[in-house]
């Protein structure tokens, strides 16, 4: 009888909750809660800074068709964006509109015909930024009353070049020796900046069979450095050989039919500087590699989620190659079946 009773215990216990579950409707979406998106990085070196802004979705249903209708990854008309300078903790200067740029998108998940990116611009020419200054981000919703705000410090400018010396011309080769010349960059952290890349962009023009010129680069990347602290100018160095130059140039610049001879112009040293937040940024969105897959969720964007910081593109260092590395560009053994002419003009390897 005890055992009995147990079972029936048991039987409608189970059949409470089978009927409890089915007539019981869990709301996984919940109450609408408008949630801005936003990415801007200020760069004071470019002419014209750019703020994206997208309102996050949910709905039930194909989340894809969601992303394709404009209402729900946009604000419209609705935004007033505006950027501050900020000095030494007080306002400084005139407060700086950001008006919406009209950008087409790329096809994908979020394209569709009547949308184009939700971008926010402002130009440095008429608003200059200065690094001595943190720039706050305020965007208001003018239908809701919802306000959105960021603030960022700038990277610094980058000095204190020692290498690669002033001169006319680059050199990847030191003269009667293989293409293995070290080809050191050395600099000043700048204030702000926690990272570091280091590229090179060889720019070249094709001449055609048709008797048309076609000017084109490739560009050369190094990884990324990381420094210690952000508030010191303490030395950066980036190393690397002549030698890994042209082995990535004649991995990945294509001969094609109808290609007669290429001639190498200038080749651009450029320095981008990242900011800490950017890299906390980076290293938590980076792929997990391991069996958690669960990631923590970074934003500096109070009210909304999102990145607002800031980097720094250095103008190019521009300068032509110099003659024997124009030649080894031309002979060396990792180029010789690109085409390109040697230093006075000829193509005596192909």
């Amino acid at each position: 009888m005890k055992t009995v009773n147990k079972a029936f215990l048991s039987v409608i216990t189970a059949s409470t909750l089978l009927f409890s579950a089915c007539s019981t409707d869990l709301d996984v979406i919940g109450d609408y809660k408008e949630t801005m998106i936003v990415y801007g990085l200020l760069d004071q070196a470019q002419d014209i800074q750019y703020v994206k802004i997208n309102k996050a979705f949910l709905g039930e249903g194909d989340a894809y068709m969601y992303a394709q209708v404009k209402d729900s990854v946009q604000f419209a008309n609705a935004l007033n964006v505006q950027l501050r300078r900020i000095k030494n903790g007080s306002p400084l200067g005139p407060v700086i509109p950001l008006n919406p740029t009209n950008m087409p998108k790329d096809a994908g998940i979020f394209y569709s015909a009547d949308q184009a990116n939700a971008i926010y611009s402002f130009s440095t020419v008429a608003y200059p930024l200065f690094a001595d200054s943190e720039y706050e981000l305020t965007i208001t919703n003018s239908e809701t009353g919802n306000v959105v705000t960021a603030k960022t410090s700038l990277v610094s400018d980058i000095s204190g070049f020692t290498n690669p010396a002033l001169g006319s011309s680059f050199s990847f080769v030191a003269f009667g020796s293989v293409p293995n010349y070290p080809f050191n960059v050395v600099f000043n952290a700048a204030k702000n900046a926690r990272l570091y890349q280091v590229i090179l962009r060889l720019n070249y023009v094709d001449s055609l069979s048709t008797g048309a010129l076609d000017t084109n680069s490739i560009q050369y990347i190094l990884p990324i450095r990381k420094v210690t602290d952000i508030n010191t100018s303490e030395l950066v160095e980036e190393r690397m050989r002549g030698k890994d130059f042209y082995q990535y140039i004649g991995n990945n610049l294509p001969v094609f039919s109808g290609l007669e001879q290429r001639k190498a112009l200038k080749v651009d040293l450029l320095l981008v500087a990242g900011s800490n937040e950017l890299d906390i940024f980076m290293d938590v969105n980076k792929p997990s590699t391991g069996i958690i897959q669960e990631r923590p969720e970074y934003t500096n964007i109070n009210n909304g989620l999102g990145l607002f910081s800031s980097r720094l593109n250095r103008p190019a260092d521009s300068r032509p190659l110099d003659k024997t590395s124009t030649d080894s560009l031309a002979c060396g053994q990792y180029t010789k079946h690109l085409k390109f002419v040697n230093g006075v003009g000829l193509h005596p390897c192909f």
